[in-house]
């Protein structure tokens, strides 16, 4: 018990590290498993181009027999690789490409999830200091209920309902508290930090005035970039099929030697082997490659349309949200701030009744969540659509 309590005030010892949103991307890229893995992706297409390009050794055999000439050695060094190896390296060519472009899909999609979680976080934040602010109203208005009510200005009945509110506002801020504990955490794992971590403050509403700018080319996308060099890889796969069919000889090169009735003499074997095409002629390896690629071919058209709807619907999806947020921050949420504070000095002076006040200020939380939820929304869009292109700002 003594050691949990221990380690249990160590730890809220040390606050969590502030981190911006440049610093906890960089800490993300240095530190998540997601971009080693992209690293290796790349490592490992890179290698497969280089195995692709080695020449194969040559195989040696020994023999020793008991007719004469007693000993043998030969060499066979095969040469059909002379025919394959350029549509080989081009096929480990386009996996590269490919590896690369998945490395750029990885990478931006942890740019997107740190983005994402801290505005996020952020917004939970805000929702949490209004959750608090609205109470601190809340328990002012019912201390003046009560003044009123012991004047005689209003019913038992009245003071209650004001109070009841501000008791109800305590409800509130253990949700918002316990929302933005959970965002803290998710943001913590997104840095790939096992200390914890946590936004630095900033505003909400970051790049929201900003001209987004044309869309980049659907080319530069960088799924359809995988997709197209997938089908490139299958096409050149199928050309090196083709080309192994052709009976490509082998040279063997040896010498016998230790035969009685020449003593001393070694005799030199060269020739060659060539492979027979008896049971079959790669025919039906051939098809199937050349299936495989057009079926890759298929499969990058189809997903070129889906990224040009993709990006359509990201783009719609990221102003709309754009044009929600402005609206919510510069004429929902103040306009219902300005209605509860004429409401309060309605009350004060008498002139309309406690339901009136909490009225507005429930149309005031829900204004302000909606500001934060449709700012929050704007980051993921904007997060989603940074990603769609492989970019993290």
């Amino acid at each position: 018990m003594l050691i949990a309590l221990f380690v249990t005030a160590l730890w809220q010892g040390h606050p969590p590290i502030e981190l911006t949103l440049d610093e906890a991307i960089r800490r993300g890229m240095a530190e998540r498993g997601r971009t080693a893995e992209a690293r290796a992706l790349v490592a490992e297409a890179r290698a497969g181009r280089r195995l692709a390009g080695q020449i194969p050794n040559p195989s040696f055999s020994y023999q020793h027999t008991g007719d004469t000439p007693r000993q043998h050695i030969s060499f066979d060094q095969p040469f059909s690789w002379l025919v394959t190896r350029g549509a080989d390296r081009a096929t480990a060519g386009a996996v590269l490409r490919r590896a690369r472009a998945d490395s750029v899909i990885l990478m931006a999609g942890v740019a997107a999830e740190i983005r994402s979680s801290f505005f996020a976080t952020l917004g939970a934040r805000e929702a949490e200091r209004l959750a608090v602010e609205q109470v601190k109203v809340l328990d002012s208005l019912a201390a003046l209920a009560r003044r009123r009510f012991e004047a005689g200005d209003i019913s038992r009945y009245e003071w209650e309902q004001a109070a009841q509110e501000a008791r109800r506002g305590q409800v509130q801020i253990s949700l918002a508290r316990e929302a933005t504990r959970a965002r803290e955490a998710a943001f913590t794992k997104a840095t790939g930090s096992v200390d914890p971590v946590t936004p630095a403050a900033g505003p909400l509403d970051r790049g929201l005035d900003a001209d987004l700018g044309p869309a980049l080319p659907v080319d530069s996308i960088p799924a359809l970039a995988a997709a197209v060099a997938d089908s490139a890889a299958l096409a050149f796969a199928s050309q090196s099929a083709r080309r192994a069919r052709l009976p490509v000889p082998s040279l063997q090169a040896g010498a016998d030697w230790d035969d009685p009735t020449v003593p001393g003499r070694r005799f030199s074997v060269v020739g060659f082997a060539v492979p027979l095409p008896l049971w079959n002629t790669g025919g039906a390896d051939a098809a199937l490659a050349r299936a495989r690629a057009e079926r890759g071919a298929a499969l990058a058209r189809e997903i070129r349309l889906e990224v040009v709807q993709a990006v359509a619907e990201a783009r719609t999806r990221l102003e709309e949200t754009a044009r929600r947020a402005r609206f919510t921050r510069d004429s929902l949420a103040p306009g219902a701030s300005a209605l509860r504070e004429r409401a309060l000095i309605a009350y004060r002076l008498g002139e309309t009744s406690i339901l009136s006040v909490l009225d507005a200020l429930r149309s005031e939380r829900e204004a302000v969540q909606q500001q934060v939820e449709s700012l929050t929304a704007y980051q993921a869009a904007l997060a989603a659509w940074y990603a769609l292109f492989g970019r993290s700002e």
